[in-house]
């Protein structure tokens, strides 16, 4: 790498070059931002804009050169949407501003848009959505087919006034990045991760398509093999290497995005280039060579919703309603995906809406009535929002400790050397939260189907454990019937959620023999707690 060239816009008149090159700390931070002069548009934009465009542009700005720019930056916005099943974008009014105007301020990004959806002899660029309604949702844009189809090449901006505008809205992001616990976790994780290569990505999506891989939606993962969408008749229910591999390099080729929190409609969650990233890719990286273990909790936006709307039920497993109802449990995993976020009428259609009419009628009477006052996005809307509180704490409580994470919506990746830490901190803090679920991985939570048999007859299985056995509590506790709030009490006492199973006996004993004096104050231990405890301990 040639400093003298890359960094020569860092100096003036002065030695400051001389400081940069030869200090590791400065030299770093001129390397910390992407280039803001980049940015991807459709093949044959700026060709078409100046060729058959250069009287509507005279509107755009004196300057043609500019107001191509200008136009180009607008196109950009939509760069995303040739990843996306849904091809048409909401765009705020105020970034468009930000974006377009000059230095007094004036309003330009209205005859961008009229110069776009105008276009050429061949067509407009773009579509606006005509469904628009002033002072409820920002406008939609959509390319037209004809830049639909064409691929995405680099730009780079050489107005310094558009280039100011673009340095003055990143560094803003980035600041309102740095003050969000989510964001600021993601940035300082970002220097550790190694990415796969476009190659390798290809020959692993070749051995998972072999595999027979499905998405989380369960689409089925597909070599495209240059074939267009119509050889494939069930091509929605597909998910293609080549187009997932052509995201990644989008997401990650000029930088990682900035990651930024949503507002109350998603209810706060971070997108950033990872989160947006096909789940195959995402195992893919690695820190040091070592892959990410991935921690989600089982069950979660269900259990939730239970949380939120006083539902009957506790440690709701996918499992359980999959037995309780006869559907598949994939089936069922995929419909909870969507089942709280539906339309009232949509919700009574489902399949899963059946086995809630029976065991937790109360809860949907209360999730009707929400729906029918605040429309039906309101449950999604607050089961995010309590998504991203749990998440924001145990990132917090992570980040205290030194340890940082990839967030991912509702789970977390980690350094392999954290898995243990990072598990038991989800585990704990969810329930700080009063949501009654638990981080779903076999190597940490000794026994998953345990969870489930919280609600089964006495003669479910219950596991046994060797006196010097390290246990978890948040395993051992909810089998002897605590709530919530006694299991948090009991694990502040023991000071910590892993102890020996002897430890916990030596508790128990001290506690039941403590609770007869009148200023006793911890969680009642009975006679009968302690003989159960006893039945889990190995002969």
């Amino acid at each position: 790498m040639n400093l003298t060239n890359d960094y020569i816009a860092f100096t003036g008149d002065t030695g400051d070059l001389d400081v940069l090159l030869n200090d590791y700390k400065l030299s770093e931070s001129a390397m910390r931002f992407p280039n803001v002069n980049s940015i991807l548009i459709p093949k044959k934009a700026e060709y078409n804009l100046r060729r058959y465009c250069k009287d509507l542009l005279r509107t755009v700005d004196p300057n043609v050169d500019i107001a191509v720019e200008k136009c180009l930056v607008f196109l950009s916005n939509l760069a995303s949407t040739y990843y996306t099943d849904s091809k048409w974008k909401a765009l705020n009014a105020t970034i468009l501003h930000e974006q377009s105007k000059n230095g007094d301020n004036t309003y330009i990004y209205t005859k961008i848009i009229d110069v776009l959806t105008t276009g050429t002899r061949t067509g407009a660029f773009i579509e606006v959505d005509k469904s628009y309604q002033v002072g409820f949702e920002s406008k939609k844009f959509r390319l037209t087919q004809t830049y639909l189809k064409v691929r995405l090449v680099e730009y780079i901006i050489k107005d310094a006034g558009i280039i100011q505008n673009r340095n003055k809205i990143y560094y803003k992001q980035f600041c309102e990045a740095l003050a969000h616990p989510i964001c600021s976790n993601l940035i300082k994780m970002y220097p550790k991760i190694d990415l796969p290569t476009s190659e390798e990505l290809l020959l692993i999506g070749k051995q998972l398509v072999n595999e027979g891989r499905t998405t989380k939606k369960g689409k089925i993962l597909t070599m495209r093999n240059k074939h267009k969408d119509h050889y494939w008749l069930d091509v929605k229910n597909r998910s293609f290497v080549e187009d997932n591999i052509k995201l990644f390099e989008f997401l990650t080729g000029r930088g990682f995005m900035i990651p930024s929190a949503g507002d109350m409609s998603s209810g706060g969650r971070v997108v950033d280039s990872f989160s947006l990233m096909p789940a195959w890719i995402r195992e893919q990286i690695t820190i040091d060579g070592k892959k990410l273990p991935e921690f989600d909790f089982i069950c979660l936006h269900p259990n939730e919703i239970i949380k939120l709307y006083n539902g009957s039920a506790s440690y709701l497993t996918h499992q359980m309603v999959a037995e309780r109802t006869g559907i598949d449990l994939k089936d069922v995993k995929i419909e909870h995906l969507s089942f709280f976020n539906k339309k009232w009428d949509d919700m009574r259609k489902s399949p899963l809406f059946g086995y809630y009419a029976t065991n937790e009628p109360d809860m949907l009477a209360r999730i009707y009535k929400d729906k029918n006052e605040h429309g039906h996005k309101i449950t999604s809307q607050k089961m995010f929002a309590v998504e991203v509180d749990i998440m924001s704490a145990v990132i917090r409580d992570l980040n205290a400790k030194d340890v940082y994470v990839l967030y991912v919506y509702d789970a977390l990746m980690c350094e392999e050397k954290d898995r243990e830490l990072v598990a038991q901190t989800m585990n704990r803090i969810i329930l700080e939260h009063g949501v009654k679920t638990s981080v779903k991985n076999d190597s940490l939570v000794s026994n998953v189907d345990l969870i489930e048999s919280r609600h089964e007859p006495a003669t479910a299985h219950i596991s046994k454990y060797a006196l010097d056995e390290m246990v978890s509590l948040y395993d051992v506790l909810p089998q002897l019937s605590f709530d919530v709030e006694d299991i948090l009490k009991i694990i502040s006492g023991i000071d910590n959620s892993n102890v020996e199973m002897a430890e916990l006996m030596d508790y128990f004993k001290r506690q039941n023999t403590q609770q007869k004096y009148n200023d006793y104050d911890g969680v009642p231990i009975t006679t009968t707690t302690i003989s159960k405890l006893k039945s889990f301990i190995k002969p």
